[in-house]
C-alpha cells in the first residue's frame, strides 16, 4: 500500500540528486536495503489488504460513517492471524531502520556535523535561523518513531533524509517523488504568476528544490520549525547548486506580509499536527497567500473514502507508529474547512495512492 503512486518517468530525467548522507559502511546500506525489502513485503507481500477485502466486502461501502466502518474492519482483523503478523512486522521494520540508520550516522558523527557547518554561508541557497525560537509543545512527538524527534538531534535532518528513503521503498531515491509533485501534478494559478513561493514545512528541502527547478525566476521559500531540518536542507541545496532560502518559521504563524506569495505548497504536514493548529495554520495561509494564489496540499486521503485496509492502516499507524495527529486530520473533512476558511476549489484534487490532493486559490480581488 504505497503513500504515493505518481508518474516519475518525467522526473527521472532531472539532474537531481538526493545527496543522502553516507552511512558508515557497505554493511549498514546492505542491512537497510535488507529493511526496505522487508517493508515492501509487508506493504505489498503478505496479501492482507486482499484477505481484509474479502472478509469485509460490504464495507466497500463508503456512504457508511467511518467510524462505523473501522470498528467492522477491527473486528474482522482480530480474527486474522495474519493482521497480528503484519502489525508486528510494520512496528518492527521501523525499529530496525531507525536503530541502523541512527548507530551507522553517529559512528561518523563529527564528519556529518562538519559537513553542515561547512555549508553555513555558502551559497547558493540561504539559511536563517532563529537564535530565540521556541519549539512548538505539539512537536514534540517521535514521528515515524524517528528517535530523539524532528529537532532533538543535530543529525535529526539526515536521519530524516535517510529514514524517509527507506519509508519510500525506493520510489524517491533521487527525489523522484517530489519532483513529478512538483513538474506534473501541481496547477499554475489562473493568471499564471508565479513570482513568489512557500514551501510549509519543507523538512529537508525536497520539495523546496523541485520547486526551484520548475520556476527557476521564483522566488522560493521553505520554512519549517526544525533546525537540524533547515541545515540538512540547505547543505542539500548547496551541494545541487539551487538558489533557494529556508527559514526557522511556524506554519501557523509564518510572519510574512500579507498577500505574498502566489503559491503555496504543502507536503504531508497536515496529519501531523493537531486540528487546532490545522486552523490556525489554514488561516495563516489565507492571509499570506494572495489573491487568487494556488494553495496545493498533498497528505492522506479522507477517512470516508478509504478502504477497509486503508482505514486499518491509518488506525495502526496512528496509534503504534508516533503519528497521534493523524485521526485529527482524516476524520475532520479537509474539503469542508477548506471552504469554512474562504478557499475555492482551483482543480480537481488526484488521488495519488493513499494519499490524496487539493488545489485550492482565493477569490481574486
Amino acid at each position: 500500500m504505497p503513500l504515493m503512486q505518481v508518474d516519475t518517468r518525467q522526473a527521472l530525467g532531472r539532474n537531481n540528486v538526493a545527496v543522502l548522507p553516507r552511512l558508515a559502511s557497505r554493511e549498514d546500506e546492505s542491512y537497510l536495503d535488507y529493511v526496505e525489502s522487508l517493508r515492501s513485503f509487508v506493504l505489498d507481500g503478505m496479501r492482507f489488504d486482499q484477505q481484509l477485502a474479502t472478509r469485509t466486502g460490504h464495507l466497500e461501502d463508503t456512504s457508511e460513517p467511518p467510524e462505523e466502518r473501522l470498528k467492522k474492519v477491527r473486528e474482522a482483523a482480530a480474527e486474522m492471524p495474519v493482521a497480528q503478523a503484519r502489525d508486528r512486522l510494520m512496528r518492527s521494520q521501523q525499529e530496525m531502520k531507525w536503530r541502523r540508520i541512527c548507530s551507522s550516522l553517529d559512528a561518523r558523527r563529527d564528519i556529518h556535523l562538519e559537513r553542515l557547518k561547512a555549508a553555513e554561508g555558502r551559497g547558493p541557497a540561504r539559511l536563517e535561523l532563529d537564535p530565540d525560537f521556541e519549539q512548538p509543545q505539539y512537536a514534540n512527538v517521535h514521528f515515524h518513531l524517528q528517535p530523539d524527534g524532528y529537532y532533538k538531534d543535530p543529525l535529526a535532518g539526515f536521519r530524516y533524509h535517510y529514514g524517509t528513503k527507506v519509508f519510500f521503498v525506493g520510489d524517491n531515491d533521487k527525489d523522484q517523488l517530489h519532483a513529478s509533485l512538483v513538474e506534473n501534478h501541481l496547477p499554475l494559478p489562473a493568471d499564471g504568476r508565479v513570482e513568489r513561493i512557500l514551501d510549509l514545512a519543507c523538512s529537508v528541502g525536497q520539495s523546496t528544490t523541485a520547486l526551484k527547478q520548475r520556476f527557476p525566476a521564483a522566488d522560493v521559500t521553505g520554512i519549517d520549525h526544525s533546525e537540524p531540518m533547515l541545515r540538512c536542507a540547505h547543505h542539500r541545496a548547496v551541494e545541487l547548486g539551487v538558489d533557494v532560502r529556508f527559514s526557522q518559521r511556524l506554519v501557523e504563524n509564518t510572519g510574512f506580509e500579507d498577500n505574498r506569495f502566489d503559491i503555496v505548497f504543502s507536503f504531508i504536514l497536515f496529519h501531523e499536527i493537531p486540528m487546532r493548529i490545522i486552523r490556525q495554520t489554514l488561516a495563516e495561509v489565507r492571509r499570506v497567500l494572495r489573491p487568487g494564489g494556488m494553495f496545493a496540499v498533498y497528505d492522506f486521503m479522507m477517512a470516508r473514502e478509504m478502504t477497509p485496509a486503508q482505514l486499518y492502516h491509518r488506525y495502526f499507524d496512528s496509534r503504534n507508529n508516533g503519528e497521534p495527529y493523524g485521526d485529527d486530520f482524516c476524520y475532520a473533512g479537509f474539503d469542508s474547512l477548506l471552504r469554512e476558511f474562504g478557499y475555492q476549489q482551483a482543480a480537481p484534487g488526484k488521488r495519488l495512492g493513499t494519499t490524496q490532493a487539493w488545489y485550492a486559490t482565493l477569490p481574486a480581488s
